[in-house]
């Protein structure tokens, strides 16, 4: 994964995105989460809890990487090279 980013989500969690990523938080639920691709399409809606993540929404098949042991989650989705 090129260009990548740490975002840190709640309960100890971090997220690992392309930088052209967007991460939202709800206001009702400050452990959910959108995800936003490079488009300002929504890719991933995901709750963080202490011992788990649930993802609710995943737009067009986007790959999801969970580490349990170093709370991790890699968001594999990147624009393509050849897109403006």
């Amino acid at each position: 994964m090129n260009k990548t980013k740490k975002t840190a989500l709640t309960n100890g969690w971090t997220l690992l995105a392309h930088e052209t990523i967007s991460v939202y938080v709800n206001m009702d639920n400050p452990n959910k989460f959108c995800i936003h691709d490079w488009d300002d399409d929504l890719a991933l809606t995901l709750t963080s809890e202490e011992d788990s993540v649930e993802v609710h929404r995943n737009t067009y098949n986007v790959i999801t990487k969970i580490s349990i042991s170093d709370r991790t989650i890699t968001f594999l989705h990147e624009p393509n090279e050849d897109e403006d």
